[in-house]
Formats: C-alpha cells, structure tokens, sequence
C-alpha cells in the first residue's frame, strides 16, 4: 500500500473539517426554519449583523438575532369569499390560497357591454287571433338571443337588451281589439319566453321610455317638436262628430270623453293595464271626444342618440314592435296607433282604429325586441363583455 504524505493527510483533513462545518450550517439553518415555524425559536441574546433582518420579516413574539418580530400570522381557514365576490384581477388568501377575483363591479360595466343571459326554458306563447285582430292564431317560440347592457340604472338594477329583435314575427291587425291589447301582449310575451325564476329576472317588451334615455338633445327635440295637421305634440282637439274610440283609450292619459278637458291621473301610453288579454273593441262617446297628440317621429341618424353605441343597439335596421299605444288628432277625427322602429327610425307602426273609420283594416308583422332586467342581488363575473366573451352571472 502507497504511503500517504503529510501533505495529503493535510489535505484530508481539511475536505473533513469543511464537510462537517456545512452539514452543521445546513442542520442548524433547518432547526431554526422549523423552530420559527413552530414558534418556539427565541434567540434574545444572540446578536445579528445581518442589516436586512427586519422585525416585520419575524413572525409576531419571536427574537431572532436580537430582533423581535413584527409580523402578524393571519389565518385564513374560515375565510369563504369566492372568485365571483373579489373584484376583477384582484387577489386574496382563502383557506391558505391564493385567489383570483372574477367579480365585476358596476362601475367597470358600460353601455353596449355583452352578457351571457340563458332565460328559462319556455313553451310557445299563443295569441288568439280574437285579441290580436289578425286573422289567425299565432305561435310565437323562445329564441337563442345574444343580450348587451342596455341601461345600468340608480337602483343597481340593470337593463338587458337583445341584439336583435327576433327572427319571429308578431302580427296585428287595424282593430280596436289590437290597440287595447298590444301592450299587454308585447309585455307578456317577453315575460314569458324570456325571465329566469331563479335569478330573479323578469322580462317585458321595449318602450318607448326606453328609447327616450338613449335620445341626444337633438332627438328629444324631434320628439317635443313633432307637428302633425298643424298640431304640435302634446295639444289637443275636440271632436263632435266622429266620437268613436277604442275603449281603453278611455283610461289613458291625455284622453277626453264628453269634455274638453283630458285626463291627467290616468294611466301612461307604455302601461300594459290588463293582466290577461281582453276581447272589448270600441265605444263611442255621447257628445264629444278630445284627443292629445302623443305620437312623433325620430330620424334615422346617430346624431339623434347619446353614442354610437345607443344608435347602433336602437336603430340596428332592423323593424320591431315598440311597446307603446299613441294618437293622433287629424282633419276629421282622431287615429290610434303603435310605435315602432324601422330603417325610417322611430315612429308610427300601424293604424289600429279610427273615431272615424271602425272597420278592420290592413295587417303589419314586425320582429319582438325584449329587455331583461337584473336584479342588484345578481352579480357579474368573468370575460371581458365583448360578443366573443360576454360576463357571466350569478346570484
């Protein structure tokens, strides 16, 4: 066996003493981790020259390296905050992880914004052709409908528009019968084919409210200045010789049956009144009938809306029932209609009845667009609100 030199033995040594000096680093290191971990490393008179060792780095009630720790163990076990209660891209500890928020709050949502809606499964919606005028019955089926936020209201409810209108059509013919019923109609379809029981959420037909909230200065001003037959919007003319009228007319405000006066504690053009359809047609007044203007007419044009936004979502080329009753005081007597919007913009949809014409008249089939209101209990969560990745909702 070769013999080793003092210079080896040298050598040797050292490479133990070094190992031996690291495996005692590396174990006392692992004893205070564990030590501060359990909470029972104390170390007050030990010294530190380590600068970046700082109280708030050292867990509440322990010394280490003569520095007694700041830092306070939260415990986050019982916490039961979700992804959908945290907002957007905000971050928390929950049961000891990290979570990520998904909650939208209101502020962040704009006019135009995409939302998935799934309304509840729905039978077919009948009309009777005795309360619609038409001449047959109609079936009116639930559409798979896109929706965007149509208003975010003082409430903290919010208002849900379809994209479209629907691809089905609903008709009408120039009855009495039709006038007094298609509010409550249009409304009740919606309700029917397009709430969700569980969120909460219940569904009508647009109106003519609706639109106005989304007029510029310019299309209030083509509302309030509407003329028709020399009679600006909101006067009146009194007839005495074609005093027929539909028989809810009657209840509405700005109406006069037998006087000059017209009613002001009535009920409004886009109220639905009835809450079944009815087959009651026309009366006709004893002495006189009075009649306000409350029909008009809005251009075409994106200058008549707030933004872009709102002209796209009204004016979308598309042609739907608006639900709202108005009249019009003529020559001779006064015309009863329903509101529409059409590629011509927003105006006169038909002519159910005349005080001087009370026969049936012609049909008009226009789509449905209905509005969905969110309840402020329902929350928004997840995508970014655009058609490819609309928000979400839960209550």
């Amino acid at each position: 066996m070769k013999k080793i030199t003092k210079k080896q033995k040298i050598i040797i040594l050292v490479s133990i003493i070094t190992i031996v000096i690291v495996i005692g680093i590396v174990i006392g290191a692992n004893t205070i981790k564990i030590s501060i971990a359990n909470e029972k490393y104390n170390s007050s008179n030990s010294d530190s020259s380590n600068g970046n060792l700082l109280p708030e780095y050292i867990k509440k009630g322990i010394t280490l390296g003569g520095i007694t720790g700041t830092l306070e163990s939260l415990d986050t076990s019982d916490a039961t905050a979700t992804p959908e209660d945290i907002s957007y891209g905000k971050t928390a500890y929950v049961d000891g992880k990290k979570i990520t928020g998904l909650f939208v709050p209101k502020n962040n949502l704009k006019i135009g914004d995409f939302v998935y809606y799934k309304p509840d499964q729905a039978d077919a919606y009948s009309v009777q052709a005795v309360h619609s005028g038409y001449g047959s019955n109609q079936s009116i089926t639930q559409e798979d409908l896109k929706w965007q936020i149509f208003s975010i209201n003082d409430d903290g409810t919010i208002d849900l528009i379809s994209e479209n209108s629907t691809n089905q059509t609903f008709s009408l013919r120039e009855t009495a019968v039709a006038y007094n019923n298609v509010v409550f109609l249009l409304n009740d379809m919606c309700n029917k084919l397009y709430s969700n029981k569980s969120l909460g959420i219940e569904g009508r037909s647009i109106k003519r409210e609706d639109i106005e909230k989304h007029l510029s200065e310019k299309g209030i001003q083509e509302v309030y200045n509407f003329t028709f037959k020399g009679l600006k919007y909101g006067g009146q003319k009194t007839y005495y010789t074609y005093i027929y009228y539909p028989v809810l007319y009657a209840l509405e405000n700005g109406s006069g049956i037998n006087t000059t006066s017209v009613k002001k504690d009535g009920i409004g053009v886009s109220d639905s009144y009835y809450t079944e359809p009815t087959t009651a047609t026309y009366a006709r007044a004893s002495s006189s009938l009075t009649g306000t203007l409350t029909t008009f007419q809005v251009a075409n044009s994106e200058d008549n809306f707030v933004s872009a936004t709102s002209y796209n979502m009204i004016q979308n080329n598309e042609t739907y029932w608006i639900a709202t009753r108005v009249a019009s005081p003529d020559d001779t007597g006064i015309n009863w209609g329903v509101l529409k919007s059409s590629v011509n913009g927003i105006g006169w949809g038909l002519q159910p009845f005349g005080s001087a014409n009370q026969g049936p008249g012609g049909t008009a089939s226009y789509g449905i667009r209905p509005i969905v209101a969110i309840p402020s209990g329902v929350k928004l969560y997840g995508g970014d609100g655009t058609a490819d990745y609309p928000y979400q909702l839960i209550k």
